[in-house]
């Protein structure tokens, strides 16, 4: 057992599920900065050193999500435990005292929440209604300019790309509805398939490939399966 270690190996799961369930209930307090090293150091201990690509084509989550894990190098898991509780507790040292007790999945923290200011409804553009998940919204202003399901944002992204990305399938369903390609590409050639898998959206992923969805490459000669996270490989 490594020396900076402050559980033993019986009790330190425990404590380190029980933080992890925690920092559920406070994500949405937490800046990009902490919410990146806590989901670097969970992935460390639970999965081990990074294991998987460097993702090479346009999506700033993902590359940041890598970069904080990779930095971890072969960081040993149970000291990532240790130090993904000193984490939590430097963010509320009373945090066992407050823990919900109710089970939580990992699923959230791990693919980070939106960083994006919070606006008023009024200052909200279709691409805000996409990404938040607005069904209801979407359809309104869709039934009166379809278009705009094929209009590609600053990014070089498609509101197809961020519905998969943020992983919303009933706003998917309704782009698709009014016109938008399921196998449409971004300016580095992904498709919605690469950022479901690579976002671990297994709904998204199950629904595309439901529908037709093709597995293709990217511009750097990438499938989705050779970006997706590990809860979806399988599937692909």
């Amino acid at each position: 057992m490594a020396e900076n270690n402050d559980f033993n190996i019986t009790d330190i799961e425990k404590v380190f599920d029980k933080a992890a369930k925690y920092v559920q209930t406070l994500a949405s307090e937490l800046d990009s900065e902490q919410l990146l090293n806590l989901y670097s150091l969970y992935k460390q201990a639970t999965v081990g050193p990074c294991n998987i690509s460097k993702p090479n084509w346009y999506q700033m989550q993902a590359k940041q999500k890598w970069e904080a894990w990779k930095s971890l190098g072969d960081m040993d898991q149970e000291v990532a435990m240790n130090n993904y509780i000193r984490a939590v507790t430097k963010i509320n040292p009373a945090w066992e005292t407050d823990a919900i007790t109710e089970s939580h999945s990992w699923t959230t923290v791990s693919r980070l929440p939106n960083m994006e200011e919070e606006l008023l409804d009024t200052d909200k553009t279709f691409l805000d209604w996409v990404k938040e998940g607005h069904e209801e919204k979407v359809r309104e202003i869709l039934q009166k300019d379809t278009t705009l399901t094929s209009i590609l944002d600053e990014d070089g992204l498609l509101p197809i790309h961020w519905a998969a990305d943020r992983g919303h399938v009933s706003v998917m369903e309704c782009l698709i509805q009014y016109g938008a390609n399921i196998n449409s590409r971004d300016i580095d050639g992904q498709t919605p398939l690469h950022y479901a898998a690579s976002c671990g959206h297994v709904d998204v992923v199950k629904y595309l490939l439901s529908i037709g969805a093709t597995s293709m490459e990217d511009n750097d000669g990438m499938k989705p399966k050779d970006v997706a996270d590990e809860k979806v490989v399988a599937i692909l």
